[in-house]
C-alpha cells in the first residue's frame, strides 16, 4: 500500500495522531509538516507574536505617554494613553496565557476600532502634526488586519470532519 510519502510532489502532513501511520512517520504530535519538520500554523503562532508586540506597545504607552501624544500633537490625552497601554497588556496576558485565545484576538480587534478613533480625532482642527497621526493610523490599520486574519484562523474549529 502507497502511503503519502511515495507520491511524487506531495508534502506529507500529520494533522491528528492517528494519521502519523498513513503518511508514513512515526509522530504523535498533531499539525506538523513531516516533509519541512515545521508545524502547521492555526494561528496560534502569530496569536502569541502579537501577544508580545502588545506587552511591548503597552508598556511603550504606560512609560512615555507624554512622548507619544507630544509626537501626534495630541497633547492633554497623556491618561488616555495609559489606560489603553493597560488594556494592551491586558489582552497580551489573556492571549498568551490561554490555549484558545481567539477571544482575547477579537477584544484586541474591538481596541484597534477605538485606537483608530481615538487617532482620527488627531487629524481634526489645527494639529500641526496631522502627518504623524496618518502614520500612526496607517501602522494601526496594519496591525488591525493582522489581528483579524490572527482572530479568524483562531476562531476556526480546529477539526472538521
Amino acid at each position: 500500500m502507497a502511503t503519502v510519502m511515495d507520491m511524487p510532489g506531495t508534502r506529507a502532513r500529520a494533522f491528528e495522531p492517528g494519521m502519523a501511520a498513513s503518511v508514513g512517520a512515526d509522530t504523535r504530535t498533531p499539525g506538523w509538516d513531516l516533509a519541512t519538520e515545521r508545524r502547521i500554523d492555526d494561528g496560534r503562532t502569530l496569536a502569541n507574536q502579537i501577544g508580545w508586540f502588545s506587552i511591548g506597545l503597552g508598556l511603550a504607552e504606560i512609560a512615555a505617554p507624554d512622548r507619544i501624544c507630544e509626537w501626534l500633537g495630541m497633547e492633554g490625552s497623556e491618561n488616555l494613553v495609559r489606560l489603553f497601554g493597560v488594556r494592551e497588556i491586558t489582552k497580551a496576558v489573556g492571549i498568551l496565557s490561554n490555549r484558545r485565545p481567539a477571544g482575547w484576538m477579537w477584544a484586541r480587534v474591538f481596541g484597534d476600532v477605538l485606537d483608530l478613533a481615538t487617532l482620527g480625532s488627531g487629524l481634526v482642527g489645527d494639529n500641526p502634526r496631522k502627518r504623524n497621526v496618518a502614520l500612526a493610523i496607517a501602522a494601526v490599520a496594519g496591525v488591525t488586519a493582522l489581528d483579524v486574519l490572527c482572530a479568524k484562523q483562531l476562531s476556526q474549529p480546529r477539526h472538521q470532519h
